[in-house]
This record gives C-alpha cells, structure tokens and sequence, in this order.
C-alpha cells in the first residue's frame, strides 16, 4: 500500500511546463498565388519598429518577391531575395546580393530594425548587420494594410512577380528598435528558440496571433519536425498520462484492498488452524498408544469444528443483515438530511438526547409520536412558567389519548424550564416535526447522528 502511494504522489508532482509561447512548431507555406492580408493597429509601431522572422525560398517566380509588406508606397517592405528593403517610402532602400549569404531552400534569419529617433534602417540577416538605410526622422501613418508573402499594391489587380513561394516562421513584430546584440541572441536561439519571450513586453504583433489569421490562397500550415512538441503539447501529453496512470493506480488500489482483506481472512484461519494442530499434535504424540481414545478425540474435534463453521455461517449471516440494515439507514439518513437542507428550519435535535430517544430507533409510531403528541395541550400551557411543579400537575390532568407518549422529559431541558412558555413555543412543539420525522424512521439516535443533524441545519 505504501508503495502505491508513494508512486501516486510522484505521479502528481510532476511539474508543469514553465515555457507558454504556442507558435514555436509551426511554419506557414506560401504558394505562387496565397498571401495573408490584415489592418493591424500600427500605433506602437509609429516611431519603432523591428520585423523579425525565420523563411526559406524554394524558388519565388518574380523579380522581388515580398515576403512581408506594410503601406501602398513601400513604407516597410522586406523582399525574400534580401536583395532589396524599403523603409518609410520609395527610395530609401537597401540592396545586396544575398546569394553569398543563404542557400536557396534552407532556412535563415532575417531582422529589419528602425527606429525615427536613429533615422536608419538596419537590416541583419543569420545575426549579421547586411546593410542599413537612412531614414530620416519619418514616421509611419497608421491605418493600411500588411501582406505577408506578396505585396499590397499587387493582389488586386493580382501579379505574382511578388509572389513569395516558400515558408516563413517565427515572424514577429516588435515596438522597439533591437539592437544588434538582441538580433544576434535571437538568432543563436536557432528556429526553435524561444527567445521572443524575452521581450514580451514589446512583441506587439505575435506569430502565435499571425496563425490565426484568415489566409487568401493555398496558405498551409506546416509543422517543424526539428523543434519536436511544443511546452503546451508537452504538457498535455504528460497530463494525459498522469490521468491515465492514476485511474490504473486507483483500480490497482482497489483490487489491492481486496487482496488484503481476503489476506487477513485467510490469515486469522491460519492461525486458528495452526493452533487446533498444535493442540491435536500435542494430543498425538501423547496419546499415540491410546488409538481408539483419539479418535473418539478427533471425531469430538471434528463435531466442535462442525459447530464451528455452523456458527461462523450464522455469523456471516448476521452480519450480512446488520450491513442491509445499515445501508437502510444510511439511506434514511442521507434523505433526512436532504430533507433538512431543503425545508431550512430549525428542529430541537437535543430531544434525542432524553432517554426516550437516545440510541434508538426511530419508528413510524414514533414519529408519529413526534408530530401529534403535544396536540391539545401546548395551547393550555401557554403564560405558565414551566417548572417541576408545573410538569407534574399537567401530567395528572392529561388524560388524553397522547398522555403517555408525550416526552414530558424535554419539558425539563434548559430551552423550557423555569421559562414563561409563550405561543411561539406552543407553535413550535405542535409544528416541529412536521415534514421531518417520517424522514427520520429507521434511523438510530446515537450521539453522533444528532450531532450530525445538527451540523446540516447549520
């Protein structure tokens, strides 16, 4: 048992994932004629900017083909090719040859960075500054629309000579002007990093927000083998498996309950057994010479075991109608206590406690009893103080058919005695049980199922 325990709290202990950036796995594949198309809120992004993303080529058709677009006049424009970024309007651009840098279809780094307060635009692709622009001290307008994998001015009427085929993750936008030291960190992070966390606070517009959106074309998306199973994956998978194992763990734990109580079964019939041989071996060896003595011994032995399991068997018996009976009352019980929930008024449990109740049970007679036996002569006692004097002469003049049954002992309790007994107490002995004491029949009033009654009604 105690190893069974031990193994459920490790199961429970495991700790969950630390890590909560959902897009990690996961790439979008544009195709000659698919593209993304939104109107973000570009007010963070006004005087600061920095479009961070991982792709690869696998051969776009066009002469620039765009992989990421804000504004009809260029005002951001990153082109796959890396030979070629615009910034803020037609003329301030940057072009290399990116063929010395990337091999067409593997996957690199590309990081465009701006801030007005600078005036430049640095482009760094695999962590490495390719080029900058100046920029002047121009901001950007809000209020236009961002492409991804083709250009704004192109898809109506549509042109694919800036279609972007390939894939693009991790394609993030930031309020900030990184630095290149924060370019060159993310990039060492690798395309399954998680270093987008680390600046959290200014990545404004999320890849794991890009996935959502709604996509033109045959925009699909791909998973990342190299980057395995996201922390939430992860996570779901290890809970998964915590489940399964601690509903295996609880049915072991039953089955083990059963062993044991069988186990402690066959163990106290060992020990009788071993004892009765003990005691028929110590006969034997001392009254071997005395065959027709033992066996009359043994065949005595054998009629007391007779008995014995004769009496066993009674037990059993017993016991099996004691556990029907207790189930009743449990039923009872549980009723009763339903029953009080719901009417939500106020009982004298303490009555249970005279000796007229205390530790039995509760019959239809009785609960009758219970209803019906102030009847009649509560209204009489009404202005008289209840003492001892009092109780004995209503006693002598009651001579109705509830005389006998009414509990005059809870007359002597501390709620009535030496009290003025008022209409409201008159009311209350008369109407107390109603609707209750029928729930209470087959109940047994020990101590602690009045305590327990009293706890529910609060």
């Amino acid at each position: 048992m105690a190893m069974f325990l031990l193994i459920a709290s490790l199961l429970y202990a495991v700790p969950a994932a630390t890590a909560s950036y959902s897009g990690r796995s996961k790439a979008l594949k544009f195709t000659e004629t698919s593209y993304i198309v939104f109107t973000p809120d570009m007010s963070p992004f006004v005087n600061k900017m920095s479009v961070c993303m991982w792709l690869r080529d696998f051969g776009s058709p066009g002469c620039c083909p765009t992989v990421f677009n804000y504004g009809p006049s260029n005002q951001v424009r990153i082109d796959s090719h890396a030979r070629q970024i615009e910034m803020a309007e037609q003329g301030h651009n940057f072009q290399a040859d990116l063929a010395r840098v990337v091999t067409k279809g593997e996957w690199y780094h590309a990081c465009l960075s701006w801030s007005s307060s600078s005036q430049y635009a640095w482009y760094y692709v695999n962590g490495e500054l390719l080029g900058s622009v100046a920029t002047g001290s121009r901001t950007l307008s809000t209020g236009n629309k961002m492409v991804i994998g083709h250009h704004s001015s192109y898809i109506s009427p549509f042109q694919n000579s800036n279609s972007f085929v390939g894939e693009v993750s991790e394609l993030n936008v930031y309020a900030k002007e990184l630095t290149a030291e924060e370019v060159k960190r993310m990039f060492s992070g690798g395309l399954c990093g998680l270093w987008e966390e680390e600046n959290e606070d200014v990545r404004v517009l999320k890849w794991e927000d890009i996935l959502k959106l709604p996509r033109t074309g045959s925009v699909s998306e791909v998973g990342l083998d190299q980057c395995g199973p996201t922390p939430q994956e992860l996570l779901e998978e290890c809970e998964r498996r915590r489940n399964e194992t601690s509903r295996q763990l609880s049915e072991s734990l039953k089955v083990l309950e059963n062993v044991r109580a069988e186990l402690n079964t066959t163990l106290a019939e060992k020990e009788y057994l071993t004892e009765k041989l003990a005691e028929t071996q110590a006969e034997l060896n001392t009254t071997l010479a005395e065959k027709k003595s033992l066996t009359e011994t043994l065949a005595e032995m054998q009629a007391d075991l007779n008995t014995s399991l004769a009496e066993n068997e009674s037990l059993t018996e017993t016991l099996a109608e004691k556990e029907i009976q207790m189930n009743a009352t449990m039923e009872n019980l549980q009723e009763a206590l339903e029953e009080i929930k719901r009417l939500n008024r106020t009982w004298d449990w303490d009555m249970f406690s005279l000796d007229e109740y205390l530790n039995k049970t509760v019959s239809p007679d009785m609960a009758e009893q219970m209803k019906s036996s102030w009847d009649g002569i509560s209204d009489m006692m009404i202005g008289f103080t209840i003492t001892d004097q009092f109780i004995k002469f209503l006693r002598h003049i009651d001579t109705d058919e509830y005389s006998d049954l009414r509990p005059w002992s809870m007359l002597y309790t501390e709620k009535y005695l030496n009290k003025m007994f008022t209409g409201e107490m008159a009311e209350t002995l008369s109407t107390m049980w109603d609707g209750i004491s029928d729930k209470l029949v087959g109940i047994t009033m020990t101590e602690k199922i009045i305590e327990l009654l009293k706890y529910v009604q609060g």
